[in-house]
């Protein structure tokens, strides 16, 4: 547990929280009653979701609500969840019944996921707000890729406003292909209006492609500085 703080960055004054954290469901219970990690998961995916929607708050005054949401789902998504638990080592470190390991490919990334919202619970409820924040912030916050995706979003959102003032279609996203390995896709999608206009954009996700390619078809339009 000590070599997990460390990747944390966090020392924890209950160290049953963290184990509380670090069980999956299939050895929780029995004759100790110790429990799983779906408690501490359940407030954990409430606290990642407040931090990170103050922080953007703070840093993004002039950004809409709806942006707002959009990239704060995109940051606090499986995807995210599973780098940051591989990178502070849940995978080997999560307590689960031998058989789980042994059967359907070991620990699955819903898992991993899981125990780090589980995480995030524990370090609010041992150390405070402001302790699960620095921990949450410093593995999912990236300034540069937080302001691509509120750039990406208001970019669909621009194209869209633009489509509907004009009276004309809402532009049609398309994905063209996905290659890379597995664990690292890469999406290529296209963003298409009526009259033929298209461009094409790439990214980590569908998404992001697609925003890829909004922010692209607004500079084909002359667009850049608002609808």
């Amino acid at each position: 547990m000590s070599e997990l703080e460390r990747r944390i960055g966090y020392k924890f004054t209950s160290s049953r929280l963290l184990k509380e954290a670090m069980r999956h469901a299939s050895v929780a219970g029995g004759h100790t009653g110790e429990m799983s990690y779906q408690r501490l998961e359940f407030l954990g995916d409430a606290v990642l979701n407040l931090c990170v929607a103050e922080e953007m708050f703070r840093r993004l005054p002039d950004t809409g609500e709806g942006v707002l949401s959009k990239a704060r789902s995109a940051v606090i998504n499986n995807r995210n969840l599973v780098r940051v638990g591989e990178k502070i080592g849940v995978p080997e470190l999560l307590q689960t019944d031998p058989s789980v390991r042994e059967k359907g490919g070991g620990v699955t990334r819903k898992m991993i996921a899981d125990a780090v919202e589980a995480i995030a619970g524990a370090v609010f409820l041992d150390g405070g707000y402001e302790k699960a924040k620095q921990f949450i912030l410093g593995h999912f916050w990236e300034e540069e890729k937080v302001a691509d995706l509120v750039a990406g979003f208001d970019a669909k959102s621009r194209l869209q406003e633009w489509c509907q003032k004009r009276r004309i279609p809402l532009p049609r996203y398309r994905l063209l292909e996905v290659t890379g390995p597995p664990h690292s896709h890469t999406f290529t999608a296209a963003a298409r209006l009526t009259d033929g206009t298209e461009a094409m954009g790439s990214g980590a996700t569908k998404k992001e492609a697609e925003m890829e390619a909004a922010q692209k078809l607004l500079s084909q339009l002359g667009l850049e500085e608002g609808p």
